[in-house]
């Protein structure tokens, strides 16, 4: 949505991006590389693909791409919208394994990007924003490409998902 300005993007872009037309998740979720700007591919899953953001000042930050091109949860079948939510589910309790962190949130915004995808932040005693979400871009925490390798195995790990290419 957010325009140079912080403003809304022009509306025929945003009523484009809904269509799916030049949708940059569906892009990602097409692509077979194992990073993009945004983070590094970690696993597909039921009805998702799960990424390890490249900011890490929150450990664990991921976001959960559904591999189908809606803009909200309730477009999707029913069918569809229990794997997306099993999907959120097993990464939620996959990152709860690998970082033991207090709490979980899961955000579902997509007022950037009008595809489907959550946030799903680990949340630690002791973060910035003990009563608030927590803008896991507040700070930057880039880790060496070591780091993201054995982050990306632990969770391909907890998710009972192996053998893959980091």
């Amino acid at each position: 949505m957010a325009g140079g300005s912080g403003g809304w993007m022009p509306r025929d872009r945003w009523d484009a991006l809904v269509r799916g037309q030049d949708c940059p998740v569906c892009a990602e979720i097409a692509s077979s590389e194992s990073s993009s700007e945004e983070g590094l591919f970690v696993a597909d899953l039921s009805l998702s693909r799960l990424r390890l953001q490249k900011n890490q000042f929150v450990p664990g930050y991921s976001v959960l791409l559904c591999r189908r091109h809606v803009r909200e949860p309730y477009d999707l079948g029913d069918s569809d919208r229990s794997l997306f939510f099993d999907d959120m589910m097993r990464v939620g309790r996959a990152l709860d394994e690998v970082f033991s962190p207090l709490k979980m949130n899961f955000t579902m915004l997509g007022n950037a990007v009008p595809h489907l995808h959550a946030h799903v932040l680990p949340r630690y005693y002791g973060d910035p924003a003990p009563h608030h979400p927590i803008d896991p871009n507040a700070g930057r925490a880039i880790l060496g490409p070591d780091e993201y390798e054995q982050r990306v195995n632990l969770i391909r790990r907890a998710l009972g998902v192996v053998d893959l290419p980091a």
